[in-house]
């Protein structure tokens, strides 16, 4: 029991995985793994300064799943300990969406713990894993080709989970069970070889063990330099990024000039942070964009890597285009339109010595030459423009291409229009006919800049 409890703290205390005085939801399936854990936190509460709480899910994949609940159901009885659990019939949610099984069940198993953990007013969940499922996890990732990433198996803590059991093997968390008389159930599915976990625990591991006794210490081991490598490459990717970073995107000179390696970082971390998360494929898609300088790749989480004009951008895919509708300007003072995706400040004043704006997405106008209401809109069909200090008009769909504004942009680009038409294309051209006039005291400026 010793030999436990001093693993359990030392992953406690390793990983930050608990603090003095939180409440800590504990998920027990009935099985060796978690009964263990339920009874070695139980035992290390007072010490540990933590109130605790037991939920438990019936997927209903067996006809028995009953007598799982009975098993947790007693435990948590005889430790005074409240228990949140429901049953959702897997099975049929899987069928009805047409997913595989064991990915379903996750899924289910995830939503019903974090509505538990809210109804028990927990901080922490704490799940079974032990040493053997890291072992196992990093075996599967290695066959799948993973990377750094993939092969750091299963993290001690990735809130609001935690994992105190990741320094014991299972052998550990069932001899605990059976020294303390604990009560727990064998889940028959775990012998099933069909599943790629379990005959990795029943056959790789064991024939690893052959050539190294301690097969399932090392891969943990490995396990964890791949993790605080990761954690590593991540950091050197956030800082390059922010180096190579501009308004608009990625510049991609700075990005060409960086080794492959660290060019692949950069588009990984950059896509994360726009909610795509990218396998190999998709980067070296991207990269190759990126050689040519030009492109656009549809990625994973309904992004897409945008690469011209000396940018590399990530946005919403293509198909997201803004309603054709106009967002109304103040007369003075700055509103930021989050859907459109930029801000505006307007200020009337003084006519000032020089016209010429300082910034491209600045802008003169002219106050008694504008026609309220003052509105911000994508380009329509037909929008033309007289530009400034021209007679004819222009196409605005040609403006923009000849600024090259591009293609996946031109058609969110905010145009200011007033009753009369179209004042500024912004960042790119003025009008003509909302020019400031040489007898102008007065003029409204207008500032733009994106979210």
């Amino acid at each position: 029991m010793r030999a436990m409890l001093d693993k359990v703290r030392e992953a406690i205390r390793r990983y930050g995985l608990l603090q003095p005085g939180e409440r800590v939801l504990v998920a027990v399936s009935g099985g060796a793994d978690s009964m263990a854990l339920l009874h070695a936190l139980h035992r290390l509460r007072d010490e540990l300064a933590l109130s605790l709480a037991v939920a438990h899910l019936d997927h209903g994949i067996r006809a028995d799943t009953g007598e799982d609940l009975g098993v947790v159901r007693r435990a948590a009885g005889e430790l005074g300990l409240p228990l949140f659990h429901e049953r959702v019939d897997v099975p049929s949610r899987a069928r009805a969406e047409g997913g595989n099984l064991e990915q379903v069940a996750r899924v289910v198993r995830r939503e019903f713990l974090e509505r538990a953990m809210g109804q028990a007013a927990a901080t922490r969940i704490a799940l079974g894993h032990t040493r053997t499922d890291a072992a196992e996890t990093v075996l599967l990732h290695l066959l799948r080709g993973a990377g750094p990433r993939g092969l750091r198996g299963i993290l001690p803590c990735s809130p609001p989970y935690v994992r105190p059991l990741i320094l014991a093997s299972r052998h550990e968390a069932r001899a605990f069970c059976q020294a303390e008389g604990i009560p727990f159930r064998d889940d028959p599915t775990n012998a099933d070889r069909r599943l790629a976990r379990n005959a990795i625990r029943l056959d790789v591991l064991p024939l690893l063990a052959r050539f190294n006794p301690q097969a399932e210490e090392a891969l943990a081991r490995a396990a964890g330099l791949l993790s605080e490598a990761e954690e590593a490459l991540t950091w050197i990717a956030d800082h390059v990024l922010a180096e190579v970073s501009r308004e608009r995107g990625l510049d991609l000179g700075l990005l060409c000039a960086l080794p492959r390696s660290v060019q692949a970082l950069v588009v990984r971390r950059a896509a994360e942070r726009a909610g795509g998360v990218l396998e190999e494929r998709h980067v070296a898609a991207v990269l190759a964009g990126v050689s040519v300088g030009k492109g656009e790749v549809r990625l994973p989480g309904g992004i897409s890597a945008r690469i011209g004009s000396g940018i590399l951008s990530f946005g919403p895919a293509a198909g997201s285009a803004l309603p054709d509708r106009a967002w109304g300007l103040p007369p003075a003072g700055e509103v930021r339109f989050e859907d459109l995706g930029w801000a505006f400040h307007l200020s009337p004043g003084p006519r000032p010595e020089v016209l010429n704006p300082p910034d491209p997405f600045v802008a003169y106008f002219d106050l008694r030459r504008i026609a309220p209401p003052l509105v911000v809109r994508p380009p329509r069909p037909g929008d033309r423009l007289r530009p400034l200090g021209m007679d004819g008009t222009r196409r605005v769909g040609d403006i923009l291409m000849e600024a090259r504004i591009p293609r996946w942009e031109r058609g969110r680009w905010p145009l200011v229009c007033d009753r009369r038409g179209i004042a500024w294309v912004v960042g790119v051209r003025a009008s003509e006919d909302h020019r400031v006039m040489p007898d102008a005291s007065e003029v409204l400026v207008v500032e733009a800049r994106r979210l």
